[in-house]
């Protein structure tokens, strides 16, 4: 064999394995079997707290919300009122996708983008039981309007902790080659003294877990094994 087609025959071989090893390491699409449906998820009532008739209570497809950020399948938006008079608006968001290209779009993002004015996100615990959660905390602010928020998210089963990956869990995602779904739980409400609110908060968020399957609170509470 010649020189010249010994080389292109490296060449050749070099760019198919390149392709094979590419097809690969492409990420497989989440189950559907995994996937969230909100809809199921919650119910109207539960301790102390109830569905506001006052307010609307749906999941809104992506199509509606979700287009907006090209990331998520299903945003669940609702507004819930205890015995006191006092309201929490929740809001999960869903996406079956977070590869790279399509992360979760966090609060202080979202708000500033939609004109608010939005301040330090500070990190806190929230109890759960015997354990504490791991939230993000910050007011958000219009004329008129001071909301504090408390939010949490869940990347594939797992708490996202805010911090970028380690080289080592990287490679251990990658080699599962599967993209992970995606879930963020915002809690606000409508107060001048934050630390009030998210109190309020704390309670709202223990009363809804425990109304929960455990198979949907393992879900919202980032428990769930990777496979």
């Amino acid at each position: 064999m010649n020189p010249l087609r010994r080389r292109a025959l490296v060449l050749a071989l070099g760019m198919g394995s390149t392709a094979a090893l590419a097809a690969w390491m492409k990420p497989r699409p989440a189950d559907p079997a995994d996937r969230l449906d909100l809809d199921a998820l919650l119910p109207e009532r539960f301790g102390d707290w109830r569905i506001d008739p006052e307010s609307v209570a749906f999941v809104r497809a992506a199509d509606r919300r979700g287009a907006q950020v090209r990331m998520y399948d299903q945003v669940l938006e609702r507004t819930f009122l205890n015995d006191r008079g006092q309201r929490v608006m929740l809001s999960i968001a869903y996406g079956a996708d977070q590869s790279a290209d399509m992360q979760l779009h966090r609060p202080e993002v979202c708000y500033r983008a939609g004109g608010f004015e939005v301040g330090t996100p500070n990190a806190a615990a929230l109890p759960v039981g015997a354990r504490s959660l791991p939230v993000t905390r910050l007011v958000a602010r219009l004329p008129g309007r001071p909301e504090p928020i408390t939010y949490w998210a869940v990347v594939g089963g797992q708490l996202d902790q805010g911090r970028r990956p380690s080289l080592r869990e990287r490679l251990v995602h990658l080699g599962q080659r599967r993209r992970s779904d995606g879930l963020l739980v915002r809690l606000s409400s409508i107060d001048p003294h934050a630390e009030g609110a998210w109190q309020l908060h704390s309670q709202f968020a223990a009363d809804m877990l425990q109304a929960l399957q455990p198979s949907s609170r393992a879900r919202l509470l980032g428990e769930v094994p990777h496979p």
